[in-house]
């Protein structure tokens, strides 16, 4: 075993670790650190999904898209109806510019990679969040460009089709990269390299970090109130979505239930687009939007991180009680 496995599986056997702390040490860089790796940011979106889809085996996928019509509801409700609900409550409140910019592209997003993981955490329908995931990220070239046109047309001068192209370079690399990789590793050597593709993914997570939280000290000493409705708003889109999205789905689920025709409607998978409609991949489209849009809404992308790293703690308190009642 090499120098680089060793170190790599090294750090995947501490990832849990070594992410939690990257949070508030990242917190403390120079803005400096942050400047710099802004216009690598497309390039680490690039290598997060890509090492995530490396380790995806299409062929189990597949077997898993039972029912279709579910998953194109789910990726209607998710990419297109749910954005346009959040473009609303953010003109209703009248937020600010870069905090309703932020929410939109929040939202356009597709779910979190990670986020079948957090599902398999929470004991959760990881197979659901996956389809969901991959699907989600698939369209998002062409739900993203459409939505923001028609929600932040007048506060966000952009090119839809070069936005377009910029997501469709960015999921179409990262996809046929994760292809070829899988071809020369082959399935077996894949699997026996999981602790080592953990330390890979958690070295692009921790410049993810450092991108987004470098000098988030710097902008609390200076405007420590915004820094904390920032927060709240954070909080507020993550575990809102999350609870909001698990009592609507249980109350249909029940309505169902009602007329005998809900019995497939399992809580977990309920419970399970809950989660993904909160955590949201928003370094994706961040990433292909004008750096000096991207500068504006830095700090909600660096504080957004906060309730994601938190929804196994948090979500997980919830989702157990919830399936503990069902």
């Amino acid at each position: 075993m090499g120098a680089l496995s060793i170190l790599f599986t090294s750090i995947g056997n501490r990832a849990s670790v070594i992410l939690a702390l990257s949070l508030p040490l990242c917190a403390y860089l120079p803005s400096a650190v942050s400047n710099a790796l802004l216009p690598y940011m497309t390039f680490i979106i690039i290598g997060l999904i890509s090492v995530a889809m490396i380790r995806v085996d299409l062929t189990r996928v597949v077997g898993h898209l039972k029912n279709p019509v579910s998953l194109l509801i789910a990726l209607v409700v998710l990419m297109l109806a749910f954005p346009l609900g959040v473009h609303w409550i953010a003109r209703y409140f009248s937020l600010a510019g870069p905090v309703h910019i932020a929410l939109v592209l929040m939202a356009c997003a597709p779910p979190l990679g990670s986020a079948p993981n957090l599902a398999y955490l929470l004991k959760l329908d990881g197979e659901l969040v996956f389809n969901i995931t991959l699907a989600g990220t698939a369209i998002v070239p062409l739900t993203a460009p459409w939505i923001i046109g028609i929600t932040l047309g007048d506060q966000m001068s952009f090119d839809p089709w070069m936005l377009f192209q910029k997501l469709l370079i960015t999921v179409g690399s990262s996809f046929l990269i994760a292809i070829v990789v899988r071809k020369v590793l082959g399935r077996e050597r894949i699997k026996r390299s999981g602790a080592q593709l953990d330390g890979i993914s958690t070295v692009i997570m921790v410049l993810f970090v450092a991108t987004a939280m470098a000098g988030v000290s710097e902008t609390i000493e200076s405007d420590p109130v915004y820094m904390l409705f920032l927060l709240s708003i954070a909080f507020a889109s993550n575990f809102g979505a999350q609870f909001l999205f698990s009592i609507a789905g249980l109350f249909v689920r029940r309505i169902f239930q009602l007329f005998n025709s809900g019995e497939g409607m399992k809580a977990e998978s309920v419970l399970s687009f809950a989660m993904v409609a909160g955590n949201r991949n928003l370094g994706l489209v961040a990433a292909v939007i004008p750096i000096a849009f991207l500068q504006e809404i830095l700090p909600f992308l660096a504080l957004y991180q906060v309730p994601i790293y938190l929804t196994p703690l948090m979500g997980g308190l919830f989702y157990r009680y919830v399936l503990r009642r069902k």
